[in-house]
């Protein structure tokens, strides 16, 4: 005769009797667990360390390699500066003359700011008499005292010019070439005499005046150029 054992609780089944309940229980005293605790953060703690020290290695021996080679650059340029400052002595004479002339071309432009070319005044006054069918026969020049802080647009001096036209609108015609000659530093030409016929077989004597102003200064140590040509 067998007896079969039926569980206390009818609810539960044979399989849930039988099954074996996981149980997970830290049975280690206290301070064992803290030394491993312990052991594992200094373990951390010196990795970390160790990288940071790696890294600071690599920086600083970047950094020192970088110094090395400016400094070596900057003693290459020192060199080369120091060749070239040797180099220069040959030629201090002719530096000093250069500079010389530099200073004396300076002085003598302040010195002729009223040079004025006649030569180059003349020779315009009569080509332009001459285009004009009017000779030019006796030119005389004045210049003010005062004419070098003069404006380009006022009269620094005069010329008076006196000839012989082959009639009077020859002289008209001069006048109004005189007018078209401001640029070069002519100005307001005035006839203050015209005598003679036009039939008259050695044409007509004439007399007039025309203003200088400041554009006609120049000259070979001033500021501009001649704008009636040459120097």
């Amino acid at each position: 005769m067998s007896t079969a054992l039926m569980p206390l609780d009818p609810s539960v089944s044979p399989q849930q009797a039988s099954r074996v309940l996981s149980i997970r229980a830290n049975l280690l005293p206290q301070d064992i667990t803290d030394s491993r605790r312990a052991r594992r953060t200094r373990a951390v703690v010196l990795l970390s360390a160790v990288l940071v020290l790696a890294a600071l290695s690599g920086w600083y021996w970047q950094a020192a390699t970088l110094k090395q080679s400016a400094e070596a650059d900057f003693e290459d340029v020192t060199r080369q500066v120091s060749t070239v400052q040797k180099q220069q002595t040959k030629y201090t004479e002719l530096t000093q003359t250069k500079n010389t002339n530099t200073v004396l071309s300076g002085e003598l432009a302040k010195l002729m700011a009223q040079d004025l070319s006649w030569q180059a005044m003349l020779d315009l006054v009569r080509t332009t008499g001459e285009d004009a069918g009017a000779d030019v026969s006796e030119v005389s020049g004045t210049l003010l005292k005062d004419g070098a802080q003069a404006s380009s647009a006022n009269s620094v001096g005069q010329l008076s010019i006196s000839g012989t036209a082959t009639d009077k609108k020859a002289v008209a015609k001069y006048i109004e070439a005189l007018l078209k000659l401001e640029k070069k530093g002519l100005t307001d030409p005035f006839v203050s005499n015209v005598s003679g016929a036009d039939d008259d077989k050695e044409g007509v004597t004439y007399s007039l005046t025309v203003s200088i102003t400041a554009k006609a200064f120049c000259g070979q140590w001033g500021e501009t150029d001649c704008t009636s040509g040459g120097k």
